[in-house]
């Protein structure tokens, strides 16, 4: 391996620990419970009284919501482009619609239909402007739900 290539794989690791570590420092938020009526937005999540709603934030955490219960997803394209959401395990949550895709943001709404334990997944590139230098990284996204 050359020398060059080698300064390249470093600097493309250090740009990928700096983002994992930006993400680890959000801090867990615990259990998630629906939001009141008219509460405060939290993160990327407008209120929606019974409906539990996960973020960026979230990333890494985990979510309980109840049979029947909406599990909301919103992913903001302020700094990265969304894609891929999708269920990884048991399929234990029904897609309320099409997945909605805004300005590298992603909005995404399931019932729980079943009791157990699944998780949902996507990946967030950087948004670049053409012509200038950006970084080469994919964060992955995934939020564990406990349905019970």
């Amino acid at each position: 391996m050359t020398g060059a290539r080698c300064a390249g794989r470093a600097r493309l690791l250090a740009i990928m620990l700096v983002a994992g570590a930006a993400c680890v420092a959000v801090g867990p938020r615990g259990m998630m419970t629906p939001s009141p009526a008219g509460a405060s937005p939290v993160g990327d999540c407008p209120p929606h009284g019974r409906v539990v709603c996960v973020d960026r934030a979230d990333g890494g955490h985990s979510v309980h919501v109840r049979v029947g219960q909406t599990l909301m997803v919103v992913l903001n394209g302020s700094t990265l482009r969304w894609s891929g959401l999708r269920q990884v395990g048991p399929v234990l949550l029904r897609s309320k619609g099409a997945v909605s895709h805004r300005g590298g943001g992603l909005t995404a709404s399931y019932t729980a239909a079943k009791a157990g334990r699944t998780a949902l997944r996507a990946g967030g590139a950087p948004k670049c402007s053409p012509g200038k230098a950006c970084p080469q990284f994919l964060l992955l996204w995934q939020v564990r739900v406990v349905v019970g």
